[in-house]
């Protein structure tokens, strides 16, 4: 189990970081901009969703690596269902991770 945290730490805290940027960015953007200049404060808001979308990025680049690094099958279905939803593709490893580790345990 400890190997499993170390692999999903770096996932974790990309997952947190990319929540507390958007939360954070929504109440400070709103509070500074109560102004009636709405385009400029949609551009302005909408550089959390290009942080989200880099973040997704990056994950699932990530994902690709630890896939390749323990050599698990199914890259291309969690590499998009990662950028779609991150989480899954982190899900779909960790039990990935834990059938091949409970497979080499049982042979």
């Amino acid at each position: 189990m400890n190997k499993l945290l170390k692999i999903l730490n770096k996932y974790i805290a990309l997952l947190i970081v990319s929540s507390l940027f958007s939360i954070v960015w929504q109440y400070v953007i709103s509070d500074i901009f109560a102004s009636n200049d709405f385009e400029l404060f949609n551009s302005i808001k909408s550089i959390s969703k290009y942080v989200d979308y880099f973040i997704r990025i990056i994950i699932t680049v990530l994902l690709i690596f630890d896939f390749k690094k323990h050599k698990l099958n199914h890259i291309i279905l969690t590499c998009i269902s990662a950028l779609v939803y991150p989480l899954l593709g982190i899900v779909i490893l960790s039990l990935l991770l834990l059938e091949k580790w409970k497979e080499k345990a049982s042979a």
